[in-house]
């Protein structure tokens, strides 16, 4: 876990990150997971533009950590500016998406081949349901011809899944001509459905087929996810913007990613907040109240609502009782009111206010301000939970027009006063 804030105003967008980074390993079949507090998520992506990046969840992509695709990436662009800054997003996955040193061919072979190898359990597990066992381990029994049509109502099953927006049909096809006759070769010996029988082996084609459309159209559930964030401005941008990604790795040759709405600033615009990954304690800031008791709140409200209605009518006696359906939709109505109450007195006496006040704060208070809205949502995590996944020094960056990318706090993991050469190298 972790958290993130950008603070946006006409003048200058702050961008804050904590230092924790979480590694899970497995040992004698549990989980572990172990807490650091020196990760790097906040990097200046360009030395002649005002732009920054940071990124949230997963700390590597393909197993290459992060920090090396962006800071190859902004020696690669050296002095060259652009004019918008959604041209930046834009250039860097292209850079991370052909750089074939970082992200060799045969490396994202391998990714794909254990990408469809993961999905052989989900499989095989549907196949078992099917025959009406519980666990893959009680396929051992069943007759072939139970597996066969099994295996047909599974593969009818997966032709009925959606494939999300961000796939296509040129993604199932390359997949199958890159992974199929490995798979096939290697299935008999390593999946535990033909491993039980021998005669099943004349499935192994059938099966292949329906694990590589398996592995394909469920590949955003099971991939790992990182937000990305880039701040700042373009050549012939006045105002700052923000963009952000989700990026999901690569499916064979290809960068599988999510672009969110751009937030672009201009004379007029609301100051912006936006809080990334663990944001409970600066949504309850924003807002005035914390989120999920907000919710809880409008659900018990609901409840009630709902009862009070039938006790009045039992109360009154009333010849003709309203039937459930109708009393429901009066309480829905009422509720929707009652809640778009709510919601406009969270903006007129909190979102409001703090972003008019955001538009007239220096950029010290601004930076502060951040800093602050971290510390507080790390202060939580340490004294409810024990795993303290946001923590650790606090990184932030002002990113102005003609100021460019300055530092506010940045730590390091040497001593700065004993290593003058590293930033003469900088210069």
């Amino acid at each position: 876990m972790t958290a993130e804030i950008a603070i946006m105003s006409r003048t200058a967008v702050v961008l804050a990150a904590d230092s924790a980074t979480t590694v899970t390993s497995w040992k004698d079949g549990q989980q572990e997971r172990r807490y650091f507090k020196g990760a790097n998520k906040l990097f200046e992506l360009s030395r002649s533009s005002p732009v920054g990046l940071m990124i949230y969840g997963s700390a590597g992509l393909q197993g290459v950590p992060w920090e090396l695709p962006i800071k190859a990436f902004r020696e690669t662009i050296g002095r060259d500016q652009y004019d918008r800054l959604e041209t930046y997003p834009e250039r860097f996955f292209e850079f991370v998406q052909h750089h074939d040193k970082l992200f060799s061919e045969e490396t994202k072979n391998l990714a794909l081949f254990n990408l469809i190898g993961a999905a052989a359990w989900r499989l095989q597990l549907m196949i078992a349901r099917y025959t009406g066992g519980e666990d893959i381990a009680d396929l051992a029994e069943k007759p072939l011809n139970e597996v066969d049509e099994a295996l047909s109502r599974a593969e009818a099953e997966i032709e009925e899944m959606p494939l999300h927006e961000l796939l296509n049909e040129a993604d199932i096809a390359n997949a199958t001509a890159k992974t199929m006759d490995a798979f096939a070769a290697e299935a008999g010996g390593l999946v535990h459905l033909f491993i039980q029988d021998q005669a099943r082996h004349a499935l192994i084609p059938r099966f292949v087929l329906a694990l590589v459309k398996l592995a394909v159209k469920q590949f955003l559930e099971y991939a790992d996810r990182t937000g990305v964030v880039i701040a700042g401005y373009g050549k012939e941008d006045f105002f700052p913007a923000l963009e952000v990604y989700d990026c999901y790795g690569f499916l064979g040759d290809r960068l599988i990613l999510s672009r969110k709405p751009a937030r672009l600033m201009d004379a007029s615009s609301p100051a912006v907040i936006q809080p990334f990954a663990t944001t409970q304690m600066i949504d309850t800031f924003r807002m005035g109240v914390a989120p999920d008791m907000f919710e809880n709140m409008l659900g018990s409200t609901f409840q009630a609502m709902n009862s009070l209605g039938a006790k009045v009518m039992a109360e009154c006696g009333a010849q003709s009782p309203l039937t459930q359906e109708r009393l429901q939709e009066l309480v829905e109505s009422s509720h929707s009111e009652h809640a778009d109450v709510w919601y406009q007195q969270i903006r007129n006496q909190h979102v409001f206010p703090l972003s008019n006040i955001i538009h007239s704060l220096p950029l010290p208070d601004m930076a502060g301000l951040a800093k602050s809205l971290i510390e507080l949502e790390s202060l939580k995590e340490r004294v409810t939970r024990p795993s303290e996944s946001v923590s650790g020094p606090i990184d932030v960056a002002v990113i102005s027009k003609h100021d460019g990318f300055v530092w506010i706090d940045r730590k390091h993991y040497f001593r700065p006063e004993l290593n003058p050469r590293f930033f003469k190298r900088a210069e």
